[in-house]
């Protein structure tokens, strides 16, 4: 595809790739993260595009979907790390209406403090720069790339340190929960 015809349909490219992501994913920065990998996919395979725009459309509404879903995958293969949110929630005791009204049965209540508190026992036997990657990841919801930059590493490097702590971690949940 020509380099001008390609930049003409970029506005149009990312808001596919949002809407679709929209509609997968809960959070408007995941549907944002998987549009900008959308397009930086589609810039890079720019030359070897058809001239079509209608297929180029489609194709970034594939990638879209299929990037959400990759997303909603590993989200799904480690649900452990879910505690964050309700360990985080239990630090807040604001005491709101709408509290009382997403809380858990009392049982669930215990079992996820409790469940926490081993996430956390876990977390601290990790090495150093493993535990802040899953931290500034889960905790403070930042993309790879800006780990990346904090920690002066490359991203790859950053993924791969992330999944060797997701690893341990469960690891080490499993020991604990014997």
């Amino acid at each position: 595809m020509e380099r001008l015809k390609y930049i003409s349909l970029v506005k149009e490219l990312r808001h596919i790739a949002v809407a679709r992501a929209l509609t997968l994913l809960d959070e408007e920065e995941d549907a944002e993260d998987v549009a900008g990998e959308v397009m930086l996919r589609l810039w890079e395979k720019q030359d070897e595009l058809r001239d079509n725009a209608n297929e180029v459309r489609h194709l970034a509404d594939k990638m879209a979907r299929n990037l959400s879903l990759d997303l909603l995958r590993r989200r799904r293969r480690h649900p452990i790390l879910r505690i964050f949110q309700w360990h985080d929630r239990d630090d807040k005791e604001t005491g709101s209406i709408t509290d009382i009204a997403d809380s858990f049965t009392p049982q669930q209540h215990i079992e996820n403090k409790e469940a926490g508190s081993i996430v956390l026992r876990a977390m601290n036997q990790l090495p150093y720069k493993w535990r802040r990657i899953v931290e500034m990841r889960e905790r403070e919801d930042m993309s790879f790339a800006e780990i990346a930059q904090v920690l002066g590493t490359s991203e790859s490097s950053c993924r791969g340190m992330m999944s060797k702590a997701r690893q341990r971690l469960l690891q080490l949940i499993s020991k604990m929960t014997e």
